[in-house]
């Protein structure tokens, strides 16, 4: 069986209570949990959270709930150890778990297509171990990163190299888009994945949506965004 993962933290350094926070009249975390819900392919969604008001919420739409320990609850744990918490947790409450989908409970710029879509490459390709949504870089490409030193601007790693203005010439280089991680189950106990995402197995097969298809949300400017994208969303599906 298939199961959506969604992490949603109960703290925020800059929004109180991100992912509850009302976009669209709607908490925040709502938009992942309807995208799994309206998926085909999912049969169970749970939570992964620390914060009492989010688990609540999410049982109130029928997801089930796992409770983080003190030890992977705050801002500074390691992702990868919340996810791997998680998915081992699942696999003892689900008799035949194969496949994870993990969510961000901070984006809205998410939905159930690109949740099957993923799911059935899974399907489809035996030998693949995870699926990821990915945008390919444009102005934000590696070959233009800076770093400050002293106060002033140097490339990042102070590599000295000589690098086009013209982007277009760059190698290609790609960024996961906060859309979807998918993949299967035994993939998180290993750590052999393209790091950072180092549960995500050798073979991870990419989805690649449109510059900048999928931003999740940190700031009040990120709301906004994110208002803009559920009012255009129709216009938007046209180009993705």
């Amino acid at each position: 069986m298939n199961a959506a993962i969604i992490t949603a933290r109960k703290g925020s350094e800059i929004i109180k209570n991100k992912n509850l926070y009302s976009v669209k009249n709607k908490p925040l975390i709502y938009y992942p949990i309807n995208a799994a819900r309206n998926a085909d392919k999912v049969e169970q969604i749970y939570i992964s959270t620390d914060g009492k008001a989010i688990a609540d919420y999410g049982k109130s739409l029928g997801c089930k709930i796992i409770y983080r320990p003190a030890s992977l609850s705050g801002p500074k744990v390691n992702h990868g150890k919340v996810i791997k918490h998680a998915v081992n947790r699942v696999d003892k409450l689900e008799e035949n778990l194969e496949n994870v989908v993990i969510l961000l409970g901070n984006t809205v710029m998410i939905d159930n297509y690109l949740i099957d879509k993923s799911l059935n490459i899974l399907a489809n390709d035996k030998n693949l171990d995870s699926v990821m949504s990915v945008w390919e870089a444009a102005d934000d490409h590696p070959l233009r990163a800076l770093e400050i030193k002293d106060g002033f601007l140097r490339p990042y790693g102070d590599i000295k190299r000589n690098v086009s203005t013209a982007r277009q010439s760059y190698p290609k280089a790609y960024f996961y888009d906060q859309g979807v991680w998918t993949f299967r189950k035994y993939t998180v106990n290993q750590r052999n994945g393209p790091n950072p995402w180092w549960w995500m197995g050798t073979r991870c097969r990419p989805i690649i949506r449109t510059w900048v298809a999928g931003r999740d949300v940190h700031t009040l400017f990120d709301v906004e965004i994110a208002k803009w994208y559920l009012e255009n969303i129709d216009k938007i599906k046209k180009v993705l």
